[in-house]
């Protein structure tokens, strides 16, 4: 009994530490949509800043329907981004999630430097956890929709899905 004591009083206070230095990325970029519909882009911009670009027929680019927004991010904000990040396990995403039984659908990119670690990673019509064809079950997986969420967050509640 004492060992597990141990063990969760270990646990707790090594959760409540905060995220590694993370105040902001030297990388990132995020990126997710289809040719039929619509896409979205969050990327670190040399002030620090983010630019966020959203096309709601198609891929973002540099066509009139694209819509961009500049967005400041707070240092806190960054730091609660990198706690997701560590909390659901992103550090540990493969590089590719492909689903080669859909031809067209939705891709997705993601990549970051901060905090002294590194990783990128990407899919199409498939993430961490499931698939078009092999959707996550009940109970599964969920770090790539809290990862969509909390690039939101970072973006200011603006749409990232």
């Amino acid at each position: 009994m004492t060992r597990w004591l141990i063990a969760g009083f270990v646990w707790l206070c090594l959760a409540s530490l905060p995220a590694a230095a993370c105040e902001r990325p030297t990388r990132f970029k995020a990126t997710i949509g289809g040719f039929f519909g619509p896409s979205y882009a969050v990327e670190l911009m040399p002030d620090g800043a983010l630019r966020y670009a959203h096309n709601p027929k198609t891929f973002v680019s540099e066509d009139a329907d694209t819509v961009r927004e500049t967005v400041q991010v707070a240092p806190e904000a960054w730091t609660a981004f990198c706690r997701t990040l560590d909390t659901v396990g992103v550090w540990r995403w493969k590089p590719s999630y492909v689903d080669a039984s859909v031809h067209d659908g939705t891709s997705w990119s993601f990549e970051i430097a901060a905090g002294g670690k590194s990783m990128k990673s990407g899919g199409y019509n498939a993430w961490p956890g499931g698939s078009v064809s092999s959707p996550p079950a009940p109970g599964g997986d969920t770090s790539f929709a809290t990862w969509l969420k909390a690039v939101s967050t970072l973006a200011g509640g603006r749409e990232f899905r």
